[in-house]
């Protein structure tokens, strides 16, 4: 895993089918992307299952949270996707790595990564639309783009109904600790006798 290694897709979303059903969609022809998948330090044959897998699950949340600050500003739509989007990388890896960690604890963690996924996955869809009736905004005749004008602005303001759970999760995460408790928890093990370990 040293070193970077590029993937080419024709849209990253189609990586994921689904909230239980990771890359199985078949690729979209509209747009091609290329992404540089996040360099993991340290990881050879000579490390245990359980030290791989807290460095990959820390790193791919690292990447996750460099992205939050963008999402919560809202002036790019891309940090809400790319956020997204390593939030279900980052789910597939606990996916894979749940037998490493205490359960009890281990949900606790895995359950607040989903609603991550969740409320970013309705601002992204509206990101979308919007995105794609623009697109077509310009190419209609001037009779019809009234239509398409009030359909965007009808888009916009659900896009705005839309961010204000992403943004009431980001501050509760804030105020709950939900980071630092996530890395004392992969980083270091750290468990309290209460959360079941």
């Amino acid at each position: 895993m040293q070193g970077q290694t590029i993937i080419t897709t024709h849209d990253v979303d189609e990586l994921f089918i689904g909230e239980d059903f990771p890359f199985l969609a078949e690729p979209r022809k509209h747009r091609t992307m290329e992404t540089t998948a996040p360099k993991t330090e340290n990881i050879s044959p000579d490390e245990t299952l359980e030290v791989c897998a807290r460095r990959i699950i820390v790193n791919y949340f690292h990447q996750m949270m460099s992205y939050k600050e963008g999402a919560k500003a809202g002036n790019d739509i891309e940090f809400v996707h790319e956020m997204r989007v390593t939030s279900r990388r980052l789910r597939a890896a606990l996916d894979n790595f749940v037998d490493c960690f205490p359960e009890k604890a281990f949900n606790k963690h895995y359950k607040q990564v989903k609603s991550i996924t969740r409320t970013l996955g309705a601002v992204r869809d509206l990101d979308v639309l919007i995105a794609r009736f623009k697109k077509e905004f310009v190419t209609l005749p001037e009779a019809e783009q009234a239509d398409i004008r009030g359909l965007i602005e009808h888009l916009q303001q659900e896009h705005e109904n839309a961010r204000k759970p992403m943004l009431t999760l980001f501050a509760k995460l804030e105020e709950t600790d939900f980071e630092t408790e996530f890395l004392e928890f992969f980083v270091g093990g750290a468990c309290n006798s209460d959360e079941g370990c």
